[in-house]
């Protein structure tokens, strides 16, 4: 037990020991972490509970001086060291109740946040102070909202879950928000192909749009803007296969096979692209609105509450209506599609092998979109060379599809 809060306490004394001044280091922190062990030891023998509290208090008063040192005589500015420090007496503590696991979890998730210092710091100067309250706006709906919404339906045809409702929009808005930061933070930095893989996990039509319009101003941009379209089929497809996947393993894995072949062959066609020549480092302006922003979330709620009712009014007309409505919608949002099929299986309005085959179609029809996108916003060349990869990619999704329906 003791040796364990060694180990704990040691792993977080281990990166406060890389720092320039060292204050408390791994031994200092494996030895708070082995007194709050022994602390409870101590208590139970003498069967007095507050005496973990009054060991505390004095850990908590070492802290104190620590703060001071470090502070007012080191001119070091920041209470990070102190705050872990008392972390530690608190792991110790939880490895003395028999909590090791908990400690251990604790241990590391600590110390990867004492590392990644730099790293957040970096994620953070990469948003605007309007992108920082849309975050605590998202907060609101990820940790107040969806734990009080309603987990069954709400209206008089059964087809909408608030609780379902509210997690995809924050699945999505998630994986978003992760693309819209590392879009600002690395795209525009690193070129085209890297921006369409970013852009893709906010928009990847607009993120199309984009780089079909760079080509139009720069002919020499053709391929690098093909690889960051194609990329942004790939992202697309891991992103519907997300949020099917969050939902119901079992529609994931029903899809899986074709969705995958799909993203195997533009990894060939970027490889391809890739040789015909260098990837530019022209900068590459992307208007994509944040995606834990109220507005977009709200939009987004509207989309698949639309999608939701048409494909049950299309039901009607059979499987067929409800395959050709996923497609078509691929054109305008094929996450918004994929969210409402996996809705409606989970209110049991839909059956998972026509929701995990429409998935896939909308997939498809978002691929095929890109066809118009590079016709209207790029080059005639750019148009021309695009058809034959999306033909390629669709024709392997179909075939891979119409064989794991048949089989």
């Amino acid at each position: 037990m003791v040796i364990i809060s060694a180990l704990v306490g040691g792993l977080i004394g281990v990166e406060r020991q890389q720092k320039r001044r060292v204050l408390a280091g791994t031994r200092t922190f494996a030895l708070t972490a082995m007194l709050g062990t022994l602390s409870v030891i101590i208590a139970t023998i003498i069967e007095t509970p507050s005496f973990i509290s009054a060991v505390f208090i004095g850990v908590a008063l070492v802290g104190v001086l620590i703060g001071y040192i470090k502070n007012v005589q080191l001119d070091d500015i920041g209470i990070t060291t102190v705050i872990a420090f008392l972390i530690s007496y608190v792991l110790g503590v939880f490895v003395g109740k028999g909590f090791y696991i908990e400690a251990l979890a604790a241990s590391i998730i600590v110390t990867v946040i004492l590392i990644s210092k730099y790293n957040l710091q970096s994620f953070t100067d990469a948003l605007t102070h309007e992108e920082l309250i849309n975050a605590l706006e998202f907060g609101i709906i990820a940790f107040v909202l969806y734990p009080i919404v309603p987990n069954h339906t709400i209206d008089p045809y059964g087809l909408l879950n608030p609780r379902v409702l509210v997690l995809i929009i924050i699945v999505v808005s998630s994986i978003g928000f992760t693309g819209f930061v590392a879009l600002r933070k690395f795209g525009i930095e690193r070129g085209l192909a890297v921006t369409g893989f970013f852009g893709g996990l906010v928009n990847s039509m607009a993120t199309a749009s984009s780089l079909s319009i760079k080509v139009r101003e720069n002919k020499e941009l053709l391929n690098p803007a093909l690889q960051g379209i194609i990329l942004t089929d790939i992202v697309m497809i891991m992103r519907n296969l997300l949020i099917a996947g969050v939902i119901s393993i079992a529609i994931f894995n029903m899809m899986l096979a074709p969705q995958i072949a799909m993203i195997l062959v533009c990894i060939v066609l970027i490889y391809y692209y890739s040789q015909s020549s260098e990837i530019s480092l022209e900068e590459t302006e992307l208007k994509l609105e944040s995606p834990f922003a109220i507005y977009p979330a709200i939009k987004f709620a509207i989309m698949i509450t639309v999608v939701s009712v048409a494909v049950k009014l299309i039901q009607n007309l059979g499987v067929g209506g409800i395959y050709f409505a996923s497609l078509i919608g691929g054109f305008v949002s094929s996450a918004a599609v994929t969210a409402s099929l996996v809705s409606l299986y989970t209110t049991g309005s839909l059956e998972i092998t026509t929701v995990a085959v429409g998935v896939v179609i909308t997939s498809l029809g978002s691929i095929i979109s890109k066809i118009f996108i590079c016709k209207a916003s790029g080059t005639k060349e750019l148009y021309r060379k695009i058809v034959p990869p999306t033909v390629l990619i669709t024709l392997v999704g179909c075939i891979i599809l119409i064989s794991q329906m048949v089989i």
